[in-house]
């Protein structure tokens, strides 16, 4: 299998008496769905934001087996935790179709491709409706939408549950689980990364503590303990 991400020694702080992330190294093979999972502060978001190059940290990120660069960038897609950071049109079809726009489609082809994006995910009947009057869970699937209209080679998921009931976790599950592109989540939910992942990396004070298969890292009571996840 082709490495799609290698990350080595990448390292950031806000402040340099305040380290978030420290030496952290792993990588990512094509197919790959990989958790990321710890507790508040573990420094799961800001490891995100560095890969999708929002952050710029020190060390080495390689998409495709490149240095991180505008054009490896433009080749993955980042989905926020907060729907809203995404989706703010007047209308739930103009958020899902803005991605091709401002790569230069027509707004009318964009729109068709949107449509059917939205109808893949059960949402064809809220296209002309703005995302504050959707449901959470369905704000959630439609950013996931808007994700996917630019066909990425790398999705990154930041808290994808965060807000979410059960029914609509199980339902962002199924969803993710069924996507072929290589996902990188973060989460502090061990049961959803238990139903999309294959293996996990495990964050505390911004160090990678332990990488394996998703069942043996969840099935570790002490490591989760260490990691500040359960009592």
């Amino acid at each position: 299998m082709k490495t799609v991400l290698e990350v080595t020694e990448l390292s950031f702080s806000f402040e340099r008496s305040r380290p978030v992330l420290q030496n952290i190294g792993f990588h990512v093979l094509e197919g790959e769905h990989l958790g990321v999972l710890g507790g508040n502060g573990a420094g799961k978001s800001t490891l995100l934001w560095c890969l999708s190059g929002l952050l710029r940290a020190t060390g080495s990120i390689r998409l495709f087996g490149e240095e991180i660069s505008k054009k490896s960038l433009a080749r993955i897609v980042m989905v926020f935790q907060n729907p809203e950071d995404q989706l703010f049109m007047p209308a739930l079809l103009d958020d899902v179709a803005l991605p091709l726009v401002n790569r230069g489609l027509r707004k009318c082809e964009a729109q068709r491709v949107a449509l059917d994006e939205l109808d893949k995910l059960g949402l064809r009947d809220f296209a002309g409706r703005p995302a504050n009057k959707l449901s959470i869970g369905e704000r959630k699937r439609a950013s996931i939408a808007a994700a996917l209209i630019t066909s990425p080679e790398l999705i990154l998921l930041d808290e994808p549950t965060a807000e979410l009931d059960g029914r609509s976790a199980r339902q962002l599950a199924d969803l993710l689980a069924r996507l072929a592109v290589p996902t990188i989540v973060t989460s502090h939910h061990l049961d959803f990364l238990r139903m999309i992942t294959s293996r996990t990396l495990v964050l505390s004070k911004g160090r990678i503590i332990a990488d394996g298969p998703t069942p043996d890292i969840l099935d570790n009571q002490s490591l989760l303990q260490a990691a500040d996840l359960i009592y």
